[in-house]
């Protein structure tokens, strides 16, 4: 494996220079480039020099959200711990301080072992926690050399398993560096039990990204959109939208709003663009118009309030192969959504809503009009979140007293 690793490292070498001048001037058009310079070790620490810190890493908003309560419970639990957050995506940083109240938050640098190394003895990282199996050989290769190292809510879907197995003979080695492997689904635990030849490792300590539903009462009301009949089209890619509204004949279908969220926001302009030419009127959230028929939502952390009041919701990422969104964050609320096709990045929960008619699959236009035009009814919401907590009830638990294993 010391051989595969050196050859690894030598491609890097040649291209990370060539690939980190088109990540610049792609991230410069977007206007994402503030941070940029992280991905390569410069990381601004200013005053931050901790005794003791737990480091996650994290691929993005959703995976940084969905490990607050094991952040909130480790506070409480290890006062003298501070807590470090990498992510992948500038929006995952930003959520790292503004939800998470992380002690720092940056950018992971590219596969950087000397960069990795010196952050470790640097912020006295006593273990790092890898979300979702964001599987960086040299982050698991450097960091399992110093300290112990997690991966929580581990999954792997149908397509990665047979990679995994094709390719067993890597993917054995760098699974094999974990201190704990704590899957998602009994199913996920069997798929990574097969790659390492047992389950010594392994154990199902279910999906934390269902944690804690939120409570109407404490999620913030839009006033603009407030008593609006509004279709809202949620963490949307490109295309996703023009089928949607073509799907619409381009029009309103009943609504008097239509409300989109783009996944990534520097896209809202070519959207409005498109929307335009649609035929529809248009405005971007933060020029405060809201006498347009559509909205184009530009600024963050509006989701919940949105999916709150929504009358029928679409969830991006399922129209085209990206595996579909988190929908658990709309089915709090007690909402039928509807997704597309591609919903294998959350299968179970996708699964388990679908058992009780809590979500509407669109594969053309006659599916997305027959959900539109579908009436409310009563929908046995309950036993389908009961399911969720029987299956996921120890989940916060298990990950905290493992990694607690580990700290002083």
């Amino acid at each position: 494996m010391r051989i595969l690793l050196v050859i690894y490292n030598f491609i890097l070498i040649f291209i990370t220079p060539i690939a980190a001048i088109f990540m610049y001037i792609i991230m410069r058009k977007k206007n994402k480039h503030q941070h940029f310079f992280e991905r390569f070790g410069f990381i601004k620490v200013a005053d931050f020099n901790p005794k003791k810190s737990i480091w996650f890493h994290c691929a993005s908003v959703g995976e940084v959200r969905s490990i607050k309560n094991i952040v909130d419970e480790i506070r409480k639990n290890h006062t003298d711990y501070s807590i470090i957050i990498t992510t992948m995506t500038a929006t995952g940083r930003q959520t790292a301080y503004d939800y998470i109240k992380a002690d720092i938050a940056f950018l992971l640098p590219i596969e950087s072992g000397s960069a990795f190394a010196k952050i470790i003895a640097y912020m006295n990282v006593s273990c790092l926690v890898i979300v979702d199996t964001e599987l960086w050989p040299n982050l698991i290769y450097t960091a399992s050399k110093t300290v112990p190292v997690f991966l929580i809510n581990a999954r792997i879907s149908d397509k990665t398993f047979k990679t995994y197995k094709r390719f067993k003979f890597i993917f054995k080695n760098v699974l094999n560096q974990f201190s704990a492997i704590l899957a998602k689904s009994k199913m996920d635990e069997e798929r990574f039990a097969c790659i390492l030849g047992n389950n010594n490792k392994v154990i199902t300590a279910g999906n934390i990204k269902f944690q804690e539903r939120k409570k109407k009462e404490d999620v913030k009301v839009i006033s603009e959109l407030n008593n609006i009949k509004y279709l809202l089209l949620a963490s949307t890619h490109e295309t996703e939208e023009e089928t949607l509204l073509s799907y619409m004949d381009n029009k309103m279908c009943g609504f008097e709003k239509i409300v989109i969220v783009p996944r990534h926001i520097e896209r809202c302009k070519s959207i409005k663009e498109m929307v335009i030419n649609k035929g529809y009127s248009v405005s971007l959230y933060s020029e405060k118009d809201f006498s347009k028929q559509v909205v184009i939502i530009d600024v963050f952390g509006m989701l919940e309030s949105l999916y709150l009041k929504a009358d029928k919701i679409f969830i991006g990422g399922s129209l085209v192969h990206i595996g579909g969104h988190n929908i658990f964050e709309a089915l709090q609320f007690e909402k039928v959504i509807s997704v597309g096709k591609n919903m294998f990045s959350f299968k179970e929960i996708y699964d388990n809503a679908k058992e009780y008619g809590l979500v509407c699959e669109i594969d053309n236009k006659n599916d997305f009009i027959k959900y539109l035009e579908s009436e409310d009814k009563e929908y046995n919401f309950q036993d389908f979140f009961n399911k969720l907590e029987s299956e996921n009830k120890n989940t916060l638990s298990i990950i905290t007293e493992t990694i607690g294993t580990v700290l002083k």
